[in-house]
């Protein structure tokens, strides 16, 4: 049974992980399959386009986990650390396995054999257009899908992040992050790529929807989207988290914007792609609102970032 969930699920993570930057970027992003007794899901640290059977994958026993962040209560000193522990404690040790996300408190809770989350640029936007009118998406969405939805506030990722996301919802969107998606096989994924076509279309992102239709290369795209000097912008939680090692990669120009130099794209090819995800929400979406200054503070100094800026491991490795 684990070998082929294992396989099935490294297929998913292929899946997903090839779409750079339009759905991850870098390290982020986690898919998860569970068996009767096990959580299969992407190790933390791993590309999502890293992960086969045999490498990138972490066991976790998501009943006792579920189980526990059920019945915390945990003081605010003390969560981030009681979570971190609560992970190392119910993920499996053993030859190719590694350590589970620190988002595997949502995939532990959610009832779904299959749950998805990765930093879908077009969930963003949609989230972004529910901000300014909830009434003219909503319908949007009953007309589009008969998938069941949740729209999520901006919160901390980890502990905060887990313990709000719940229930039977198909689609959960998560403001100022990406989105998490839940079935009971893979069928889901394709569902949602028909949503984020549709809502191109109809709510006048048509050169983004071009992207999504096409197949150009990474660097392709980062010539002919990423080399614009722009102000620098915190649109994702994991610029929060590795900010000091993209501004290792920018320049900035004499009038304060920034740019990625584009020979330094195979140097760090994760914030390449963070930076070209950047470049591409501003070009489409100039207004477009950056992750909340107070949790981005936060987020880099949780026990289990830091974890994850230790054991990340750089492109093509």
């Amino acid at each position: 049974m684990s070998d082929r969930i294992k396989k099935e699920l490294s297929q998913l993570c292929q899946k997903v992980g090839t779409r750079v930057p339009l759905w991850t970027q870098g390290a982020g992003g986690n898919i998860s399959i569970k068996d009767q007794a096990s959580l299969w899901i992407k190790a933390t640290g791993h590309r999502l386009d890293s992960v086969t059977p045999t490498s990138g994958i972490a066991q976790v026993n998501f009943r006792k986990m579920a189980e526990v962040l059920e019945e915390a209560s945990w003081s605010e000193e003390t969560a981030e650390q009681n979570y971190a522990d609560l992970i190392h404690e119910t993920t499996a040790q053993g030859a190719g396995l590694g350590r589970a996300s620190m988002e595997t408190g949502f995939h532990a809770r959610l009832n779904s054999l299959y749950v998805m989350h990765f930093h879908s640029l077009v969930s963003l936007l949609l989230s972004h257009e529910f901000k300014k009118n909830k009434t003219k998406v909503s319908s949007w969405l009953k007309s589009q899908t008969d998938l069941s939805w949740v729209m999520i506030e901006p919160c901390r990722p980890g502990w905060v992040l887990s313990k709000r996301v719940s229930g039977s919802s198909s689609i959960y969107f998560l403001e100022c992050h990406g989105i998490i998606l839940q079935g009971e096989n893979g069928d889901i994924l394709s569902k949602w790529a028909e949503i984020e076509k549709s809502f191109c279309r109809d709510f006048n992102y048509h050169e983004l929807g071009e992207i999504l239709n096409s197949n150009v290369e990474f660097r392709e795209m980062f010539k002919e989207y990423g080399l614009k000097a722009i102000p620098k912008r915190c649109f994702f939680p994991d610029i929060a988290v590795f900010e000091e090692r993209l501004n290792r990669c920018l320049k900035k120009e004499s009038s304060g914007l920034a740019f990625f130099p584009i020979e330094t794209i195979e140097t760090d090819r994760d914030m390449a792609e963070l930076w070209l995800a950047t470049q591409l929400l501003y070009k489409f979406c100039p207004q477009f609102e950056e992750f909340p200054f107070e949790i981005a503070r936060d987020l880099k100094n949780l026990p289990t970032e830091k974890l994850r800026r230790q054991k990340e491991l750089s492109y093509g490795s």
